[in-house]
């Protein structure tokens, strides 16, 4: 039996279960589950692909409200939190992070999308994900019913995630995450002066939305095929943006393909479409973020070029 075919069962075990034991071995059960619906809609799930994690554009912090380096600290954490079969790498990569985080203030949060292809292609990124949390904003709201119908105070929290994929530079995740809150006028006015950690159902939604946004990202990348990236070609030999830690290793064969025709989106963003297979090639040897090959059918094979699985 084929370790696919294996989850089934597991994931309805654990379903059942859930539906057994209540509400809060529900919300246990949930990430289980979760996980193991990822994997099970995960292509090539022998190898690991890497992503990027922008800078997170806290406007919670530079409202100076009370969980802005909080938000922050979760933020760091969450994808490898919550997709262990993801590399995840951000500002302790210094080079990459400069390059792409400038990108993406250069162009007013939108990037540049063969910039971003040319770096992701650089440093062996699948995809490029950039966040914004928004200030926490109070918002007054008609509630109630006919006549006994007032003005409340409500707590507006949201987030917003976008995720780019770096052999075409299109987005493939673009997705906001909000709750509101009704609010009593004490708990509005803490968090007017910025004091939003004395407001724990407001507290308990900012860390919702965060996970919230960790997973749709896990579920947004797991889904795509590993993809990889030749950096430089020197005689026969081939030299690809990703090695061991991807979980590539000698002998593995891989298909090539060429970079794809040029389009242009509906706001003037230049895309690139998958190219056509243009051969194969046999990695030769590995290293932790590199790996060498040589062609094993087909050839003019160029940096930029990208490999796929079999």
């Amino acid at each position: 039996m084929s370790l696919r075919s294996r989850k089934i069962p597991v994931l309805i075990l654990l379903l059942a279960a859930a539906l057994l034991c209540g509400c809060g071995t529900y919300s246990n059960m949930k990430k289980s589950t979760g996980k193991i619906v990822r994997d099970f809609k995960a292509p090539d799930t022998d190898l690991k692909k890497t992503v990027f994690r922008a800078a997170l554009n806290n406007q919670v912090a530079a409202a100076q409200q009370d969980m802005g380096a909080a938000i922050d600290i979760r933020y760091l954490d969450s994808l490898p939190q919550y997709c262990p079969n993801l590399i995840v790498t951000g500002p302790e990569n210094a080079e990459l992070s400069q390059a792409l985080n400038l990108l993406f203030q250069k162009s007013g949060g939108s990037a540049d999308s063969l910039a971003l292809i040319r770096i992701g292609k650089q440093f062996g990124i699948s995809a490029v994900v950039s966040s914004r949390f928004s200030a926490i904003a109070i918002r007054q709201k008609d509630s109630g019913f006919l006549w006994f119908r007032k003005k409340l105070p409500f707590a507006w929290v949201s987030a917003t995630t976008e995720v780019y994929d770096t052999e075409t530079g299109a987005k493939y995740l673009d997705e906001t995450f909000t709750r509101e809150l009704k609010l009593t006028d004490e708990s509005a006015e803490s968090i007017r002066k910025g004091e939003i950690s004395s407001v724990p159902a407001v507290e308990k939604a900012v860390f919702e939305i965060l996970q919230e946004t960790a997973e749709a990202v896990c579920d947004a990348v797991i889904r795509k095929p590993w993809k990889g990236y030749i950096a430089k070609v020197s005689g026969e030999t081939l030299t690809l943006s990703s090695g061991s830690l991807s979980g590539l290793s000698a002998g593995r064969v891989l298909k090539v393909y060429e970079p794809g025709q040029r389009i242009q989106g509906s706001e003037g963003q230049i895309f690139l479409l998958p190219g056509k297979k243009i051969g194969e090639i046999r990695i030769t040897s590995v290293s932790s973020d590199s790996a060498e090959a040589v062609a094993t059918s087909g050839g003019g094979f160029q940096v930029d070029n990208v490999v796929k699985t079999k």
